[in-house]
């Protein structure tokens, strides 16, 4: 009786069977490496939504404490007790805060400067549209980059728009965000 053999390439299914496993893991490489871009934007993008989310409220702080005294400060304090003893204060308009220390980054403080002029900090208001501008200093550098992007667009000028970044020396930068505009002869608290 003769035997049949068989051909050699029917006996290497391991030789398949390797290929297709190498297939499978450059996909799931590829996979994850996606994934893992994907996350780092949403971490990204929860980022810039909590920043922005304090730099409103602390906006919506100040309107209140305007509407409350009919007054300008520029003693970010003012917004969380009445140190300039403001006629009408009924604060404190900021919940939880003792000090101008941030909880995630570093200090407030309030600045007046002009609205019509980029520049960073924001240029002297001597005459011309000038507002009050919120400074939050040690903010991370992608972070405030990435946050002025989405709040004034991109268009690359920094010491511009809504929210200007200072780039500063380190891994932080200090960020302006303007939150009421104003006159240029507007009372104001002392700093």
């Amino acid at each position: 009786m003769k035997t049949l053999k068989t051909p050699h390439f029917l006996g290497q299914s391991g030789a398949m069977f390797g290929l297709d496993a190498r297939i499978a893991l450059a996909i799931f490489g590829l996979l994850s490496v996606v994934a893992g871009v994907a996350a780092i934007n949403i971490f990204s993008q929860a980022g810039v939504t909590a920043l922005n989310t304090e730099l409103q409220n602390m906006k919506k702080a100040y309107t209140e404490f305007h509407l409350a005294t009919g007054e300008h400060t520029l003693k970010f304090t003012d917004l969380i007790n009445n140190d300039g003893g403001y006629q009408g204060w009924n604060g404190p308009y900021i919940d939880g805060m003792l000090s101008a220390r941030s909880r995630l980054y570093g200090e407030y403080s309030l600045v007046e400067g002009r609205l019509d002029v980029n520049g960073v900090p924001p240029v002297e208001c001597t005459g011309g549209i000038c507002g009050t501008w919120l400074k939050l200093t040690k903010v991370k550098d992608s972070l405030a980059r990435d946050a002025h992007s989405v709040m004034n667009g991109d268009d690359g000028n920094l010491a511009g728009g809504v929210l200007r970044v200072e780039l500063t020396p380190g891994p932080t930068d200090d960020v302006y965000f303007l939150i009421a505009n104003r006159p240029a002869n507007a009372s104001s608290g002392a700093e």
